[in-house]
């Protein structure tokens, strides 16, 4: 019922946007084709996005899909399943009011963040209305209600989505502003239906969730139970700014269920600062979330890591827990007058256990300690770089080094990688870039040790086409390699790739899925704005 009145609603629309044609569209159109070898997922992808604009303050998006079959997720057979996003704006001056699909974002979204990506196959929105009413210059109020069925996977590998969990949520906020602070307060209630498929997929999760729906197994198999749950959760956020500082800090008090229990409490606590201190700019983000045994649905906050832009680091990138996981990041940067750029970046984490008090995450720990810290599934990372430009400007380099520990159920690793980017400009605005990492992996747990290269160079020739290399080696495995052709038209671009590829994580706010390897094939894709 509501995916047909999505579809009356866009062909409304469509004859609308012909009655007045003073309004304007905004389009953009993506294709992707793979036909692989061996185990490779072929795929034929097609979205297209469709901005409305109407000369009354109304504004129309929609995204439809036709994907036979997808990378990830479920194959389009129906006319309704094409509508993939649909929602309709109207902005006044004292009001807004959106419906249809609702992206929302409350704060840094501890309590509520609904986003879609599709590198993840991954859409938690709801579909509903959303107001905001600005009751002067420093006093908003808005409200939010509407319901979803948002579907997850337990493990990262699975193509299709392994959990299907029904929600009704309702919001209400009240912000109020000054030049120098805001303050904030949401309460959000949301009620959540599990069914007995969702409640044994659960039992997967390695974490504390996961180990105590185990201890009940027995009666879960026999009985088969499914469940209902009502959620509440009361959101502060408070921001401050002063001269060249700005300080942020948010909570939210999170009433819930146990599955299959009583009722319980957590919270989920987050920090930022940034100050400016000889030119020196200092990013610290503190978080701790701790509602172990709800299950994320809403929830994506900062995850409180700087998240590695290199192919190999990326491979090893932490999974963040955000119903229970408690850290810190720690970043510093700075330009040198003679253009250098200097990044440096710490973060650790771990995990909240039961019935045991946490040790302190501001202690630093070295790689023996941590070890010693194995059941609290400790999380280290640090990062430097280098970059900078020649006088001559012809020259760019950048040099980093990034150093991972991570121990969990799973795997206990330590890997150190060498990123290195090397661009240089020819004459009459040709370029040529080399691309190279090395890194070193050690598998504590399997007593496995692997030393990658990833080098990828490249030429571009005035903007209008490029052509790339592509080389991936693990040492005493074959060589994985491919080629880039791109070529940029006046409102599109088309890329042809030829050979394989590596798969590996793909993470968008902290979530992540396993992206399957490519075996000797063709990629196409094709991008268009109208």
């Amino acid at each position: 019922m509501k995916n047909n009145l999505l579809v009356s609603l866009t062909y409304l629309t469509f004859f609308i946007s012909i009655t007045y044609s003073q309004n304007q569209a905004i389009m953009s159109y993506e294709s992707k084709y793979a036909n692989g070898s061996g185990s490779s997922i072929d795929y034929f992808e097609n979205i297209l996005d469709v901005n409305y604009y109407f000369d009354n303050g109304l504004y129309l998006f929609s995204q439809l899909e036709y994907s036979a079959p997808p990378l990830l997720g479920v194959e389009t057979e129906e006319i309704n399943d094409i509508i993939n996003i649909l929602f309709l704006q109207y902005n006044a001056e004292k009001y807004d009011i959106t419906f249809g699909d609702l992206y929302l974002l409350y704060g840094k979204g501890l309590s509520l963040h609904t986003f879609q990506d599709q590198a993840i196959d991954f859409n938690n929105s709801l579909k509903g209305i959303n107001a905001n009413y600005y009751l002067s210059e420093k006093i908003n109020l808005s409200g939010s209600i509407g319901a979803s069925n948002v579907k997850t996977r337990i493990n990262p590998a699975d193509i299709l989505p392994s959990v299907s969990i029904k929600n009704n949520l309702g919001v209400f906020g009240l912000s109020y502003f000054t030049e120098k602070m805001n303050l904030t307060y949401n309460n959000i209630v949301y009620e959540q239906f599990y069914d007995y498929s969702d409640i044994n997929s659960l039992m997967n999760l390695s974490n504390l969730l996961g180990q105590y729906l185990n201890d009940r197994g027995e009666y879960i198999l026999l009985e088969t139970p499914s469940f209902d749950m009502l959620n509440i959760e009361h959101n502060f956020g408070f921001d401050f700014y002063f001269n060249q500082m700005q300080l942020y800090v948010e909570k939210s008090i999170v009433y819930y269920d146990k599955l299959l229990a009583e009722r319980d409490q957590g919270y989920k606590d987050y920090l930022s600062l940034y100050a400016n201190f000889f030119d020196f700019n200092f990013l610290f983000e503190y978080k701790d979330y701790n509602t172990p045994y709800l299950y994320n649905i809403f929830s994506a906050p900062p995850m409180g890591f700087r998240e590695p832009i290199s192919i190999l680091s990326s491979r090893n990138l932490h999974t963040v827990d955000f119903s229970n996981e408690f850290g810190y990041m720690l970043e510093l940067s700075r330009v040198f007058n003679n253009s250098l750029n200097l990044v440096l970046s710490y973060s650790y984490a771990l995990h909240h256990l039961e019935n045991k008090s946490d040790p302190s995450v501001f202690k630093y720990v070295t790689t023996a300690e941590m070890q010693n810290l194995e059941e609290y599934w400790p999380y280290k990372q640090y990062y430097i770089e280098f970059s900078n430009t020649t006088k001559d400007e012809k020259l760019f380099y950048k040099i980093g080094y990034d150093y991972y520990h991570e121990i969990n159920s799973e795997k206990t690793i330590i890997a150190e990688t060498l990123p290195m980017q090397f661009s240089y400009s020819l004459s009459r605005g040709n370029s040529v870039t080399f691309y190279i990492e090395a890194q070193n992996k050690n598998e504590i747990n399997s007593n496995e040790k692997h030393d990658y290269i990833y080098f990828n160079p490249s030429y571009n020739h005035f903007g209008k086409w490029s052509f790339s290399l592509f080389y991936d080696y693990e040492g005493g495995e074959d060589l994985v390699s491919g080629c880039n052709y791109t070529i940029n038209l006046k409102e599109s671009q088309f890329s042809i790739y030829l050979g394989s590829q590596k798969g590996g994580l793909v993470c968008a706010n902290g979530s992540c899925i396993m992206q399957p390897d490519f075996e000797e094939g063709m990629k196409i894709s094709y991008l268009t704005n109208f």
